[in-house]
């Protein structure tokens, strides 16, 4: 079954678990010095914009609740894109991979953190980024991608491997 719009519980999860995830990339950026975070601030930032203007434009959910709730303000900050090419072009895979540089960064940061000098709140640092991080990741395919229409149409590749439709 394919949501029209996502329940706002699962919206909720999902935004909770990532701005979890990219508060704690600042924290650890700020532990390092002002000129990571002013560099990790750039990378999201420019990431995000990039996402959601290369392909959250071009998805079905553009208007809508999608599974971060981002379809409706897409909507109103970029103009809507062909969705035949989602997922289809070298900007977006490049703007997916800074985004995922970005989700990594906490992780790396904290444990070259632990790495340089171990003190318990670096350890409990550490800790919340896995638990976030796999908070955000395990369930988002029974959460997310079995539910959206993108993977139902075959439009998203981790849709289609989620749904057994991959060929």
């Amino acid at each position: 079954m394919t949501y029209q719009a996502f329940p706002r519980s699962t919206v909720i999860y999902n935004v909770s678990a990532l701005s979890g995830i990219l508060v704690l990339g600042g924290v650890v950026a700020a532990q390092i010095g002002l000129w990571f975070v002013v560099g990790y601030t750039l990378l999201i930032l420019v990431s995000v914009a990039g996402v959601l203007s290369t392909v959250c434009a071009r998805c079905s959910y553009y208007g809508h609740r999608c599974g971060l709730g981002l379809g409706w303000v897409v909507a109103r900050l970029f103009g809507r894109r062909p969705g035949e090419a989602y997922f289809r072009t070298p900007m977006q895979f490049v703007y997916l991979g800074l985004l995922l540089v970005g989700l990594a960064w906490p992780l790396v940061g904290s444990a070259r953190l632990l790495a340089q000098g171990y003190n318990v709140a670096r350890l409990v640092e550490l800790v919340a980024v896995v638990g976030l991080l796999l908070a955000l990741a395990v369930p988002h395919p029974r959460l997310v991608c079995r539910h959206c229409r993108q993977g139902a149409c075959g439009a998203c590749p981790v849709g289609r491997m989620v749904r057994g439709t991959d060929q």
